[in-house]
């Protein structure tokens, strides 16, 4: 008997949509009223803070938008023409893109600017949701018909690697991972010794080939900070000594020493996290985790309740877009990964973004609010 694609996903319908919803536009004005707080802060009420409030305020037009506004089949529609339009977006910023940091990230048309990256992770998730739309018969993939999806991700990851960002191209990856995953692949023990052979061999090339010397650099000294501590190991080591002097309950607001006397590197972008666990305490990042962790659960509750596989994998496309940036920042900040450049969803000073993050919140609510009315049509009929 013939099987759709989406019986993949067994979507559930059940009441739980209405409250979604809110929770989730309680959480975006949590979330955002403590990353102004921190970032108060951080930047002692500098141009910086000021510029992130009118982000947030277009943030806001962004998540009501995506969450009221723009019809979902739009996405469906055009997901492969956003990833091609990305795509020739990134290469353009390679050829012409302007520098910043050391690296060529951001592309300027007329008085609008951004970093065409932050718009790749959104599409990786799009295109990875439309992969997986169309009618089959069994009740798997092989790794052979998920291969072309396989290699746009890796092309994607590779454009914005190039820049260099590897952390947004490691985001970009593990977002269409995460994907993946809910995904049934027959995987053989000859095929996955192949796979673990084939990684291998990447790591080991990107080593020799792909990584430049800083971001090598970067690799050994999250091994052993104390290598470089004054060069490349500085700023894992500040971060360190701001989080642990933060304690339990924190030194409290504007009173943190690494941050208020500049010891603290980036500490309005890359490391917030460490400005916030030596003001705030312990307490304060377990409060942060919870939250984020309340927003993932959410994801997947969404995504179980959609009525196929593309609104599913969308779900989870954009709740892994917040939780995998969340995950790496807080790992990097700590010591337990190598310092990459992502920044924390709602807390980090930055509009693209800022408003990556509200996008992926609306179309969230856009899906919960599907849900829903699949739900009451089921129960009309």
């Amino acid at each position: 008997m013939a099987q759709n694609k989406t019986d993949l996903f067994q979507p559930q319908l059940k009441n739980t949509g209405s409250h979604h919803t809110l929770v989730l536009f309680g959480l975006l004005l949590i979330m955002a009223s403590m990353g102004l707080h921190n970032l108060y802060s951080a930047t002692a009420a500098s141009g910086a803070f000021y510029g992130q409030v009118k982000n947030l305020c277009l943030g806001g037009v962004f998540f009501i938008f995506f969450g009221w506004v723009l019809p979902l089949r739009l996405i469906h529609t055009y997901a492969y023409a956003l990833l091609v339009a990305v795509s020739v977006a990134l290469v353009i910023v390679l050829v012409m893109g302007r520098i910043a940091g050391g690296a060529q990230r951001w592309l300027h048309i007329g008085p609008v600017g951004g970093q065409p990256s932050e718009l790749a992770k959104m599409a990786v998730a799009f295109a990875v949701a439309k992969f997986f739309t169309h009618s089959r018969t069994r009740d798997h993939y092989t790794l052979k018909e998920i291969f072309p999806i396989f290699l746009t991700i890796i092309f994607i990851f590779i454009l914005i690697f190039k820049q260099p960002d590897f952390g947004t191209a490691g985001v970009a990856l593990g977002i269409g991972f995460c994907q993946l995953a809910f995904v049934r692949i027959k995987i053989g023990v000859r095929m996955a010794c192949s796979i673990l052979f084939s990684v291998l061999l990447l790591a080991c090339s990107g080593w020799f080939v792909l990584l430049r010397p800083y971001q090598k650099l970067r690799i050994l000294n999250f091994l052993d900070p104390s290598l470089d501590p004054m060069g490349s190991g500085y700023n894992s080591i500040q971060s360190l000594i701001a989080i642990g002097s933060g304690g339990v309950w924190g030194k409290g607001f504007q009173l943190g020493t690494q941050t208020q006397l500049q010891f603290l590197p980036a500490r309005q972008t890359d490391f917030i996290f460490s400005v916030f666990a030596e003001e705030q305490g312990f307490w304060g990042c377990l409060l942060i985790c919870v939250l984020f962790t309340i927003f993932a659960y959410i994801a997947l509750e969404i995504s179980r309740g959609c009525r196929d596989g593309f609104h599913a994998l969308l779900a989870i496309g954009m709740g892994s877009l917040m939780y995998v940036e969340f995950a790496i920042n807080v790992a990097m900040v700590i010591g337990i990964f190598p310092v990459v450049g992502v920044p924390l969803p709602f807390f980090s000073h930055g509009g693209s973004a800022l408003l990556t993050a509200c996008s992926a919140m609306g179309i969230l609510v856009a899906l919960d609010r599907d849900n829903v009315r699949a739900l009451n049509r089921h129960k009309n009929q």
